[in-house]
């Protein structure tokens, strides 16, 4: 309901109905998370969400869990580690040859609160 509320479409009772003009600011905002998620998947892989699990992985693990369709130089992965918090590396290697070179993996970038919500 809260991405309603966000997009300009004035309260409506039950049974009221819906403009084109509302219809166009709804379907606006859904666009706009919908390329946010996009966005978001093409650039990061977050291995307990994907995988739908809250067991803890190392980076030798996750890494070749990545679909190769979506591994690019700046890549983050991002998993519950055994300290029961989540890391999230980045590839830092030149090419897609070194990808499961763990020495092509560190902390480029990204914030990361305890707990798993960003």
């Amino acid at each position: 309901m809260d991405i309603i509320q966000k997009t300009g479409v004035p309260t409506k009772n039950k049974g009221d109905g819906l403009s084109s003009a509302d219809i166009n600011k709804i379907n606006s905002a859904v666009n706009q998370n919908v390329e946010a998620n996009n966005l978001y998947l093409k650039s990061m892989f977050d291995a307990n969400l994907e995988m739908g699990t809250d067991r803890y992985y190392t980076l030798e693990e996750v890494i070749p869990l990545v679909p190769a369709n979506r591994r690019r130089i700046g890549f983050r992965v991002r998993f519950l580690s055994s300290s029961g918090f989540y890391s999230e590396q980045t590839f830092l290697g030149d090419s897609l040859d070194e990808w499961n070179d763990t020495r092509c993996w560190g902390h480029g970038g990204g914030n990361i609160i305890d707990g798993g919500e960003f």
